[in-house]
């Protein structure tokens, strides 16, 4: 099982347009990141944002065969825009989703969306594809409806880039993953929102949910550059916490 980090930063790429702060001007290629997605054993994509035509040039983009969504918010949706052309691949394209979250990915587009199958899924009811088992968990963002996904093969991957809490009933979906890949849109409280936690509270959830490895996700402009953050993270936490960056890929 191989999972492939496309994008990490939150809701706009690092380095920001303009901006001279230390992680924008950072020459660490770690440091520059885009919109959050992530790949599956090559066919399973899982939020295709804004830079997906840049995240799947290179990722054999005619392999995919599904595509999973955690919410409808733009960072995780207006790719679908480039996915309506991919040459030299047999079949449609699958989207399994939560009927809200199917609903919210079309109202963003005027277009009749022909070149995909929606297939709409129960949240805490699990399904299969290709070998792979995937249930979906409701997790509190904002007012939109979002959730985290589980995804099952020789491993247990969770995945939930966008929170600010996770009901107890969730938090039992996720427990004692392999590989659990949280929200870390900020430090602490500078630059938070109420929309997200930050990766302080973040680290003390994950200890209490007991995965194997973390991996943050979903990097905000006022968190920190990429070194500094993945020894913060093992030091507050312990070394299975660590900073996800574009390209990393993990065989499980």
């Amino acid at each position: 099982m191989t999972i492939k980090f496309l994008g990490t930063s939150a809701g706009w790429p690092l380095p920001r347009l303009g901006c001279n702060c230390e992680i924008c001007a950072s020459n660490d290629p770690r440091d520059r990141r885009l919109r959050p997605s992530l790949l599956v054993n090559n066919f399973l994509l899982v939020d295709p944002g804004p830079d997906i035509y840049h995240q799947l040039i290179e990722n054999s983009p005619q392999k995919l065969k599904a595509i999973l969504v955690t919410h409808a918010h733009p960072d995780h949706v207006l790719g679908f825009y480039d996915l309506t052309h991919i040459y030299n691949k047999e079949g449609k394209l699958k989207i399994f989703a939560p009927q809200e979250v199917i609903n919210g990915i079309k109202k963003h587009f005027e277009f009749p969306m022909m070149n995909f199958i929606f297939i709409p899924t129960q949240p805490a009811e699990s399904f299969e594809l290709d070998r792979l088992k995937i249930t979906y968990f409701e997790v509190e963002h904002t007012k939109r409806p979002c959730f985290g996904v589980k995804i099952k093969g020789e491993k247990l991957v969770s995945y939930i880039p966008d929170f600010r809490k996770i009901p107890k009933s969730s938090q039992a979906v996720c427990r004692s993953s392999d590989i659990l890949i949280l929200d870390g849109s900020s430090l602490g409280s500078k630059g938070q929102v109420f929309s997200h936690i930050s990766v302080i509270d973040a680290i003390s959830l994950a200890k209490s949910l007991k995965p194997k490895k973390v991996y943050f996700t979903h990097l905000g402009h006022m968190t920190g550059k990429h070194a500094g953050l993945e020894e913060f993270v093992q030091e507050k936490g312990d070394p299975k916490f660590h900073i996800s960056y574009d390209g990393l890929e993990l065989n499980l």
